[in-house]
Parts: structure tokens; C-alpha cells; sequence
């Protein structure tokens, strides 16, 4: 037995040690069913506004860039990120926000702490929803804390700097009152286009999706279009080796459609996990990302067959118990690394006895349905084409997945955004699910088609793919 599984055997012990001690000091609450929000007007009404979120003293003072790997300190910036908000009504007195942010995550603790903030604010009245969605960079700041300085296992430090998280929360109060306040009246459409190659996947997708969606509200006085688009690309390719800040192709895709169309965005991922933009220059990494944005500005361009939306809103905000497994991120969660708070679970939920409250949120805007989900789910969880037993990595067949949420709701073009109102790790189809055997978690495991599993190391567990289904199903209940 090496280091590593000598490791992994104690982690496994310290945190189901944890879960018997969360059973006997904490209970789990029932979650109650969610009830529909209903907003509707003669007219829709929207206003955006952006603010640069920016670290001080970058060279100076440590920060840690959140993605491969831990103890990545920033040394400069190749672009600035951001902060956007719209605001979005039917003309009446309520309306919902929408926030992004150029991060790779927030949990849901920090995400509700912002929201109290914003309602707070003396500015802004009768907003019934705020989602907050994030690009999901590789080359921003740490905001969850997973990648700190790391020990001699691998195990990282809270690589979170407060001042920062605390300025990143201040920004997305001033820009939703921004935005709030700079609502006018308009139109608004919504459709799609395919972006053919637009995709590279490192797992085995029958599908991948390759759809660029598009909310675009049109104001009646001629002024900047908003637009709120989505793509399941991670923005990930200025590389491991990358210490510079940058929102990545997100940025230069927002830039260049502001140059070219006048048009303000919103940007948030789709169904990420596994996925990446393409790659267009495999020497430049750095025009590689260039030239993603540009594809994206093109292809948001090409748009065609929109629907306009009837200035309509309803939506369920459904707060739901995942279960969790990952023996290493509840390490992580047990020294204080992120944000998290444990209810213990019954031995069929979990087998380390614990589980996190997290939420989805089911929204309409007319016509168009969205989904915002916690985390990156892998495309087949959400739009199907699974793997068959010959294909998959468990030699099972897509008998043993749930029903793909997109076939749930009977919609292949509802828009689903990632990484948003929580960050809970990857969604992986039972059927290609597999852990190392001495080291789960720990570290990744090869399949029987010598395909490197990492991603099942940074997910919640096996079963995160069916409490996320079950609860769909039950929203759609309580929609209609």
C-alpha cells in the first residue's frame, strides 16, 4: 500500500467519523415543495450594468488561480473580468435579477449571503429572484477555496482571500442596483444556433449539444440590446501552465460582440462537464481563447428563426438535499476550505451519513424554458444520448440512468445554465461512473478503455444525477 492509498484509507475513516458525529448533533429539515412565482404585464422592461472585479496589488499579494490545480499563484492579467446584472420585468412593479460573474464557482452560502445584501438594498424593490450564474474561468480568482496551497497529498489549503470575496459582493449589489435602475421598456426574443466543431469532449458523448442560445431583449428607444447567451464550452484553455487573470473566451466574446453590434451580455455555460471550446490554435493558447470568442460573436450573429416572448415570468426556486459521498472534498469542507454545512443522511443516501442543501431553479420567460442547475452536468444527463453497455465505462446500459432532463420536460431546446446558484461538482451518468478502488476521490482511475475517469473526483457522488432528476420531475409537477 503506497502513500496515497494510505491516505485515501484515512481520509475515508476521519470523514465517515464525521457523519456519525454530524447524526448525533444536527437534523436534516424537510424541504418543503417550492410554490410557482408568477409575473406578468402589458410590456417586458430590462436594464443591465457590469463592473470589473479586479484584485489589488496582483504580483504583490497572493492570489490563487481557481483551476488545474492547486497553488497556482496569479503573477499578472491578460484581461479584466467582470461582474453583469439584468434586471428583467413585465412592465409591473416585480421583476427577477439574473447575476455573472467571470469566477469558476460560488457556493450557495456565499450566493444567498448576496442575495440578502440586494434585498437589502433601499434601491431596488419587488424582486422576487435572483439567480447568479458564473462563466465558470479557470483563470480567475479562487472563490470556492478549493485551490490553495497544497500538502504533501495533494489536499489544498482555503485559497479564498476575504477582502476580495468581499469586494466581489459589494460590486454585485451596485450593479443590480444599476441595473434596476436602468430598466426601459422593450421586446424580447429568444433562439438558438448550432456551432458545428464547437465542441471538444473528454469523455465519450454520443451528443454534444452544440447549440449557442440567445435571450435578446430589444429596447423600444433604439438603445443597447441586452442579450443573454449560453454555451457548454468550459473556459479553460489558457492551460494548467497559465498565472495570468482573464475572463478567457467569455471575455473576448462579450468584447467583441459589444464592438461589432452594440450589444450588452450576459454570459453563462450550459451543461459544462466534460466539455470544452474548441480548440482553434493548439501553439497559442492565448489566441486559441482569442479566437473562441470570436467564433461565439459570429455565431451569435447568425441567429436566425426567433421567437418573441410574451412578457411572462414563472418560476420555481427549489431548494433539495444532495447527497455526499466524496470522501476528499468533505476533508476539505471539515478544515474549513469552503463554505459548507452538513445534515446527516440515511446509509441509502450516502455512505459517508452526511448531505448538502442546494437548489435548481425551473424558470419560463414566455415561451422559452430554462433550467439553472448547481454544477456541471454532463450533456447527456441533461439532453440524452447516453452510452450503450458496449460503449459505457461500467459495461451497463442507459437502462440504469434517469430520464434526461431535457426529456423530462419535453423540450430540447430549453436552455440550461451550469455553475449557478451553487457549485456541487460534476454530474456524471451512473452508467459511466467509476472511482479509483483504493483511492476514491483522491485521485482519478482508468476505464476498461484505458479513458481517464477525473472527473467522478470532483463530483458529489453516484447518485447526484438521480436526486437532481427526481427533484425536476417534482418541480414540473408543481409547475403546471
Amino acid at each position: 500500500m503506497d502513500i496515497m492509498d494510505l491516505a485515501s484509507k484515512f481520509i475515508i475513516g476521519k470523514t465517515k467519523r464525521y457523519g456519525a458525529k454530524v447524526a448525533k448533533t444536527t437534523s436534516a429539515p424537510e424541504i418543503p415543495d417550492a410554490s410557482p412565482v408568477e409575473i406578468d404585464g402589458p410590456q417586458w422592461s430590462a436594464g443591465f450594468a457590469r463592473a470589473e472585479i479586479m484584485p489589488e496589488e496582483i504580483g504583490e499579494k497572493t492570489y490563487y488561480i481557481a483551476g488545474h490545480g492547486s497553488g497556482h499563484v496569479m503573477e499578472g492579467v491578460i484581461s479584466p473580468v467582470y461582474i453583469h446584472a439584468v434586471w428583467l420585468d413585465c412592465g409591473t412593479d416585480e421583476g427577477i435579477l439574473w447575476l455573472s460573474a467571470d469566477i469558476v464557482g460560488m457556493t450557495r452560502i456565499e450566493v444567498n449571503k448576496i442575495r440578502s445584501m440586494i434585498l437589502s438594498s433601499p434601491v431596488i424593490k419587488g424582486c422576487r429572484h435572483i439567480n447568479f450564474s458564473c462563466t465558470h474561468s479557470h483563470s480567475g480568482i479562487d472563490t470556492l477555496g478549493y485551490w490553495g496551497k497544497p500538502n504533501l497529498v495533494s489536499i489544498p489549503s482555503d485559497g479564498k482571500d476575504k477582502n476580495y470575496m468581499d469586494m466581489l459582493m459589494n460590486k454585485a449589489v451596485e450593479v443590480s442596483e444599476e441595473a434596476y435602475r436602468g430598466r426601459k421598456p422593450g421586446r424580447l426574443y429568444s433562439g438558438r444556433v448550432l456551432v458545428p466543431g464547437g465542441l471538444l469532449a473528454k469523455r465519450d458523448f454520443v451528443d454534444k449539444h452544440e447549440y449557442l442560445s440567445k435571450i435578446r431583449f430589444s429596447p423600444d428607444d433604439g438603445g443597447n440590446e441586452i442579450w443573454i447567451l449560453n454555451f457548454g464550452g468550459h473556459p479553460n484553455s489558457l492551460g494548467g501552465g497559465n498565472r495570468m487573470l482573464s475572463g478567457e473566451y467569455p471575455y473576448f466574446m462579450r468584447e467583441q460582440i459589444k464592438s461589432e453590434c452594440g450589444a450588452d451580455v450576459l454570459f453563462g455555460v450550459g451543461a459544462v462537464g466534460g466539455m470544452d471550446a474548441a480548440e482553434n490554435d493548439k501553439d497559442d493558447n492565448l489566441n486559441c481563447v482569442k479566437m473562441q470568442g470570436r467564433m461565439l460573436c459570429e455565431y451569435s450573429q447568425k441567429v436566425e428563426d426567433e421567437t418573441q416572448l410574451e412578457p411572462k415570468i414563472r418560476l420555481i426556486n427549489q431548494p433539495f438535499y444532495m447527497p455526499v459521498d466524496n470522501n476528499v472534498l468533505t476533508l476539505l469542507a471539515t478544515r474549513g476550505v469552503m463554505s459548507f454545512k452538513a445534515y446527516p443522511a440515511s446509509p441509502d443516501e450516502s455512505e459517508l451519513g452526511i448531505k448538502m442543501e442546494t437548489e435548481m431553479t425551473y424558470l419560463t420567460l414566455g415561451s422559452q424554458k430554462i433550467l439553472c442547475l448547481p454544477g456541471e452536468n454532463f450533456v447527456s444527463t441533461v439532453y440524452g444520448a447516453y452510452n450503450t453497455a458496449e460503449t459505457s465505462a461500467t459495461g451497463k446500459g442507459p437502462e440504469i440512468n434517469p430520464e434526461p432532463l431535457a426529456v423530462t420536460a419535453g423540450d430540447d431546446s430549453m436552455i440550461t445554465f451550469g455553475v449557478t446558484n451553487d457549485m456541487t461538482g460534476y454530474v456524471v451518468p451512473p452508467n459511466d461512473f467509476i472511482l479509483n478502488p483504493t483511492q476514491p476521490y483522491l485521485n482519478g482511475y482508468r476505464d476498461r478503455f484505458d479513458k481517464n475517469h477525473y472527473h467522478e473526483t470532483n463530483s458529489m457522488g453516484p447518485k447526484s444525477q438521480k436526486v437532481i432528476a427526481d427533484t425536476f420531475s417534482k418541480v414540473l409537477k408543481n409547475f403546471s
